[in-house]
């Protein structure tokens, strides 16, 4: 009776599952890596970059229909000698801790062609033609450094052939010999350009939702079932980047890290039970009971779908909460910033938001307005 009772909860459970994108349609490829210079007048930049990541985030899960969202980064400053190279990841997670590990530390050598060189042929980018790739260059000095085989002129015509956009950010001022050069490297490579304020123009704004989000994030997290060889670490390194997160930009990025984790763009496939189980080659009773939690150890199979289902139930209803809430937050903020005169044309994220819902258009997104 017990083992029939807890196989009709799991079928019932089961049967409001979502799916990992909100659409039928097949789910698109995004690929993003940020490159980032590390030299010293630049931290403002990267802080901004740790705070405003999420809200970035936020906006590529808006297109539809909801791609697969990866992550590269590279932090460049010391010619073609020496990279912060993270490779292009869906892990999210893993993408944040890495990011926080920039910092001002590297010489004043910007070869901008030699970063873009590195990025297209060292990540490991989508091999889909209908994939959407594609590069940002951010910095504050000329871009023309280097050689003459690592000048942009030479290695952003390689991205381009290589279906890679080149995106220019230029950190400074605006009708200079040195911006001149950077709407070159966009021009090269069918790329968007931008001058952003060097302070990384971070506008932050406190609202009544922060506290509530940050309290329905943890809940959230209780609804993660780690399994694998590396799952118990993937969920603490979980909670690791939302303390990062807090600790970045207080609770303005805890909010919009929790809104993320409630989007289609957050994946935790790899080490999570629930998200695993909304692949259609996943099979639970494959994996064994030895790299389950332990409370999971005992149970049937029946069981373990049960628990599994419970889980997900529960993390729709926070997430779609966390949705609405987000919402109100967004509202909230637009209202707060028409009052007080603020907007945000020469911000980080702003730059990047607007580039990445032009090129997701023209590649044949659907992409709301702003």
């Amino acid at each position: 009776m017990k083992t029939k009772l807890f196989a009709a909860i799991a079928m019932a459970l089961a049967a409001g599952l979502p799916a990992r994108a909100e659409d039928e349609k097949k789910p698109g490829e995004v690929d993003v890596v940020i490159c980032i210079d590390r030299s010293g007048s630049m931290q403002q930049v990267i802080d901004t970059a740790k705070q405003k990541v999420w809200s970035i985030v936020n906006d590529i899960a808006k297109v539809r229909p909801t791609p697969i969202l990866r992550i590269g980064l590279v932090g460049y400053g010391s010619g073609d000698r020496e990279f912060r190279f993270f490779d292009l990841t869906d892990d999210l997670d893993t993408v944040y801790k890495n990011l926080m590990t920039f910092k001002t530390d590297m010489g004043g050598d910007e070869w901008v062609g030699a970063t873009v060189r590195k990025a297209t042929k060292d990540m490991t980018w989508s091999k889909s033609k209908e994939a959407l790739r594609m590069i940002f260059m951010v910095g504050n000095e000329t871009a023309q450094q280097g050689n003459e085989k690592n000048m942009y002129t030479v290695t952003v015509p390689e991205a381009i052939k290589a279906d890679i956009i080149v995106n220019a950010i230029y950190c400074g001022k605006p009708n200079s010999d040195e911006e001149r050069t950077w709407r070159e490297v966009a021009k090269l490579a069918d790329g968007s350009y931008t001058t952003i304020d060097i302070s990384g123009g971070a506008v932050a704004i406190a609202t009544p939702m922060d506290a509530e989000m940050a309290k329905m994030n943890e809940e959230l997290n209780k609804t993660y079932v780690a399994f694998g060889e590396r799952g118990r670490e993937k969920k603490e390194n979980q909670k690791a980047q939302d303390a990062a997160a807090g600790e970045a930009g207080g609770g303005g990025v805890v909010a919009e890290r929790a809104a993320a984790k409630a989007s289609g763009a957050y994946n935790s496939s790899s080490w999570d039970l629930v998200d695993a189980s909304k692949n259609k080659d996943f099979k639970l009773e494959d994996v064994k009971d030895e790299v389950l939690p332990e409370e999971m150890r005992k149970m049937s199979l029946e069981e373990k779908k049960a628990h599994v289902a419970k889980m997900a139930a529960e993390r729709e209803k926070i997430q779609k909460d966390l949705q609405t809430k987000a919402a109100e937050r967004a509202r909230f903020i637009d209202e707060e910033m028409k009052k007080q005169g603020l907007n945000q044309d020469k911000a980080f994220d702003e730059a990047m938001r607007k580039m990445i819902r032009e090129q997701a258009a023209k590649k044949g997104f659907e992409v709301g307005k702003e």
